[in-house]
């Protein structure tokens, strides 16, 4: 099964799952400006990234993406991840996605809220959005609050025995910057769609295999 979503503008995108050769032609360049020269810090933050990029594909990240700079002249971070997990909703995607919702938003709390909507790709997504926080050991302020959206969409079973969800999370520290980055989560859903051949016409950022 495919998954064919817009991939966000301003998003720089990590790839999921590389190797050390892949890890170093991505992140050589940048990491050699923070080591200072030092051969064995460089080395410790490539095997960060690679490590970091390993963690995503075991958790069943198909896309990662952020934002670490200027947003429209101002100082913005954001992170983006598109991720595809088994879930055996049953015969009802409708059904499997009102579950979903109601359960995240009652172990969230009472700053919790949200809907199930139906998108273009005729499938129903739970997205619920609120607050969160962040612990840092061993820095000041060691609390970091941040903001959270999550569509869960039942991916279509297909000839595949076994059925899956997708979900998209999106999470900012700069709450201010939060309506600004809603129209490109809302094109993201909105590009979705799901198909069990490859779509040679799409973008290959774009396009993921999963199961």
């Amino acid at each position: 099964m495919f998954a064919t979503f817009d991939t966000p503008e301003w998003f720089v995108q990590l790839p999921v799952g590389m190797s050390p050769e892949e890890t170093y032609a991505f992140a050589a360049e940048r990491v050699r400006a923070f080591a200072g020269g030092d051969v064995e810090r460089e080395r410790a933050f490539l095997t960060e990234v690679r490590g970091c990029s390993l963690a995503l594909e075991r958790a069943g990240v198909v896309y990662a993406g952020a934002v670490m700079g200027y947003l429209e002249d101002e100082l913005s971070l954001a992170v983006l991840t598109v991720a595809v997990q088994e879930f055996d909703y049953g015969p009802d995607a409708r059904v499997a996605a009102e579950g979903t919702l109601q359960s995240l938003v009652a172990s969230r709390g009472p700053l919790w809220s949200g809907n199930v909507y139906p998108l273009p790709c005729d499938r129903p997504a739970a997205v619920v959005t609120g607050p969160r926080v962040f612990r840092l050991r061993d820095m000041e302020p060691s609390d970091v609050p941040f903001a959270e959206l999550q569509a869960h969409v039942p991916v279509p079973e297909g000839t595949s025995a076994e059925r899956r969800m997708l979900t998209v999370t999106f999470s900012t520290p700069v709450a201010k910057h939060w309506e600004r980055y809603m129209p490109l989560l809302v094109q993201l859903l909105r590009s979705l769609t799901f198909s069990e051949t490859e779509n040679s016409a799409a973008a290959q950022a774009s396009l993921t295999a999963f199961g």
